[in-house]
């Protein structure tokens, strides 16, 4: 029985880094930055949740609202596709003047982005907004979903990383006041030592 409570002693001391002479202040403070860095590791996934579902639920209200606002329509392309521009990935892009008609029942014409070998007089459905501008396709769910779980992933790693790099910056101020104060003691100390030393 004593043997266990001796055990359960020791466990304890040494997990709180001790108690003894020896103990310093930084030392405590040291211990005080570990777990508060634990308990934000720990509390990190709840807020990364937090904000997929923030972002899930503004995410829903704008498929909603963009499923209102644009619509497919039929635009027949007036001339043959050509390459005139440059994507982002460094590749040509092909465009052709095309014709739609507006929601609203006006004759749209534009360049829009088509197949590389589209020839003029055939049809392609594109996404046009409530004034009949070319525009990207509504937000799907899944859209949604990528975008929420790419926002938790980020806010996990970005609250990991500041932790992470504040405990360090922390722990490398500790050791050189340590430093500091071990060679501050030893100057005292050491020309005691060597005198005595033959």
């Amino acid at each position: 029985m004593t043997h266990d409570r001796a055990t359960t002693g020791q466990a304890i001391r040494r997990f709180t880094l001790g108690s003894g002479p020896l103990k310093r202040t930084s030392d405590r403070l040291q211990y005080l930055a570990r777990i508060l860095l634990a308990a934000v590791l720990v509390t990190a996934p709840a807020v990364a949740l937090a904000v997929a579902t923030a972002t899930v639920t503004q995410g829903r209200s704008e498929v909603v609202r963009q499923a209102a606002e644009r619509e497919q329509v039929v635009a027949e392309l007036l001339d043959d596709a050509l390459f005139r521009t440059v994507g982002a990935e460094g590749a040509p892009v092909a465009r052709a003047t095309a014709v739609w008609i507006a929601p609203s029942g006006v004759e749209r014409t534009a360049a829009i982005p088509v197949p590389a070998h589209a020839r003029a007089g055939s049809t392609l459905l594109i996404w046009v907004d409530r004034d009949g501008d070319r525009t990207t396709r509504p937000l799907s769910n899944g859209d949604v979903g990528y975008r929420a779980a790419g926002m938790a992933i980020l806010t996990y790693l970005g609250i990991s990383m500041v932790a992470l790099g504040a405990y360090i910056a922390f722990r490398k101020h500790l050791d050189r006041s340590r430093s500091r104060q071990w060679a501050t003691e030893w100057a005292v100390v050491g020309p005691v030592w060597t005198r005595r030393v033959p």
